[in-house]
């Protein structure tokens, strides 16, 4: 997929916290603040849409205690509505599912929206854009997945950029503005084509500029900044 990004186009950055050990965990809030990333991105797994368990109800209490920076929540969950209520969102938060994990993903977008909260759908490898289509006038960004949902460290799987400038196309049908984020290795060779792939924001994590620690964060999410954009 080639094309050109508009360097000039501010790119929103949510580190992982799925990424930080424990023990850092403070450490990075306080770094992510320094920084001035546009938000923390919060992964719930449940064991069942994906195998994997992460980031449960005393995660997100304990950062919640810690910074006022909006989070970016996405579910891999079986019918997250089901348990989003255990994750009490605040105004203008982000929040995304899986439409296949759910029942009725039209009726959860807007239920989303009308609390005020920023409405989206995470689109996997193998998930259909058509979901993106059906749910166009409610959604306020699309997370869209570079690789298979569940664990970090993995690859990114082909076709991903092509399917990325598929959704960028559908999204500008939209009467209004839709965020178009990326999850998953997005290490500056990759990112760079996502952007001009048609990405807004990226999701970051170890694979990118986190590795280090918290004591490098800002020094890395900055390099990583130049990087993508120069």
């Amino acid at each position: 997929m080639e094309g050109v990004f508009n360097m000039k186009k501010r790119v929103a950055i949510y580190p992982s916290v799925m990424c930080s050990k424990p023990w850092e965990l403070k450490d990075y809030i306080a770094e992510f603040e320094k920084a001035g990333v546009d938000g923390i991105h919060f992964d719930v797994m449940d064991g069942h849409f994906v195998a994997n368990i992460t980031l449960g109800t005393g995660d997100y209490e304990a950062i919640r205690s810690l910074t006022d920076l909006p989070f970016n929540l996405h579910f891999m969950a079986e019918q997250p509505e089901k348990i989003m209520s255990y994750f009490p969102m605040r105004e203008n938060d982000m929040c995304s599912f899986h439409p296949e994990g759910t029942r009725q993903p039209y009726m959860l977008l807007q239920m989303l929206r009308n609390q005020n909260i920023k409405a989206g759908l995470a689109i996997s490898p193998d998930t259909s854009v058509d979901y993106i289509e059906n749910c166009l006038e409610l959604l306020d960004f699309i997370l869209v997945m570079a690789v298979a949902p569940g664990f970090g460290g993995q690859k990114m799987v082909p076709g991903h950029l092509s399917k990325l400038a598929k959704i960028k196309e559908i999204v500008e049908k939209a009467d209004h503005k839709i965020e178009i984020i990326v999850d998953g290795n997005t290490i500056v060779e990759h990112s760079i084509k996502m952007l001009a792939a048609g990405a807004d924001s990226l999701v970051v994590g170890t694979s990118s500029i986190m590795k280090q620690g918290p004591v490098k964060f800002v020094e890395n999410y900055h390099h990583y900044l130049e990087e993508i954009t120069k």
